[in-house]
């Protein structure tokens, strides 16, 4: 299941050590679109011994995602996944039972420390798999009660299979990829034209934020910033965007375009930053709306 994943080698390394010396609780950091919940199921299904295609209806299995609204995880979620685990399993395996959370950041600070009392005493038959862009978006107290996974990007090398399997043609492919960033989902989504992937809404979004005024960008400001994740993820896709123009105008020589998508690709790349680590949302918009 896992080698069925496209990871980089580091990351294979890890998910390997931690299937063969498992913990009741692990982190999955990397970004949107790198495979995150992917390689949870993978994990999951290792240590359970369940198929691909029997996870969703094995009993003693959950996912919990943030609410599509509001991009949160409330502390009712977590009570409800309390008394998930308060029911008994059957079996002799080590591991029986395995919750997912996916977008961990999205957890309240409520839901964060009601979560954190599941971490201090986990249940001895569970295994507990968090997803989230950052380590630095969930309290330390959990962090220092998980195993954290790094997920890196794959090389372009690792890549090329799911490139060829397409049938694209060439042209199509090095825009697909410079615009994932070399992200295995968002790659997939684009080279299949899949406009419902949550990536995809968010580099056309990106785009077109680019062709409005000053203006217009500002007066967008105000609904983005009320939902952090989104507006983390459209900042993501201009700096993707931006790395992909800067890419096409060195090739083509053009130095004016290269000095204006450096410097969209920078402003995008700071304000990324800046959000991850909790700045005010609205200002950080209000500043890169201003430098693009």
């Amino acid at each position: 299941m896992i080698d069925d994943l496209v990871l980089h080698d580091s990351t294979l390394d890890q998910v390997r050590n931690f299937i063969a010396n498992p913990v009741h609780a692990l982190l999955l950091t990397g970004p949107d679109g790198i495979g995150k919940t992917a390689i949870a199921r993978a994990l999951v299904c290792a240590l359970l011994d369940v198929s691909q295609d029997k996870l969703a209806a094995y009993p003693h299995y959950s996912e919990i995602a943030s609410t599509a609204a509001t991009g949160t995880v409330s502390i009712e979620t977590v009570r409800e996944l309390q008394k998930f685990l308060q029911l008994k399993t059957i079996g002799t395996k080590a591991l029986r039972r395995a919750i997912v959370i996916e977008h961990a950041q999205g957890m309240t600070t409520e839901a964060q420390n009601a979560f954190l009392k599941l971490l201090e005493e986990p249940p001895a038959d569970t295994l507990l798999v968090l997803t989230a862009d950052s380590p630095r978006s969930l309290l330390p107290t959990i962090m220092s009660r998980v195993q954290a996974v790094t997920v890196h990007i794959p090389s372009e090398e690792q890549l090329q299979p799911i490139m060829a399997a397409s049938g694209k043609d060439e042209a199509t492919l090095r825009q697909a990829y410079f615009l994932s960033g070399g992200l295995p989902g968002l790659l997939c989504a684009l080279i299949r034209g899949d406009e419902t992937h949550p990536l995809i809404t968010s580099v056309t979004d990106a785009k077109a934020v680019l062709q409005k005024t000053p203006f217009e960008r500002l007066a967008m400001v105000d609904a983005l910033s009320k939902q952090k994740d989104s507006a983390k993820m459209l900042v993501a896709a201009l700096q993707r965007i931006a790395e992909a123009m800067l890419a096409q105008a060195a090739t083509k020589g053009d130095e004016a375009r290269v000095g204006q998508w450096h410097r969209i690709r920078k402003a995008a790349l700071t304000t990324g930053e800046a959000l991850d680590h909790s700045v005010n949302t609205k200002l950080a918009l209000s500043n890169l709306f201003l430098h693009l």
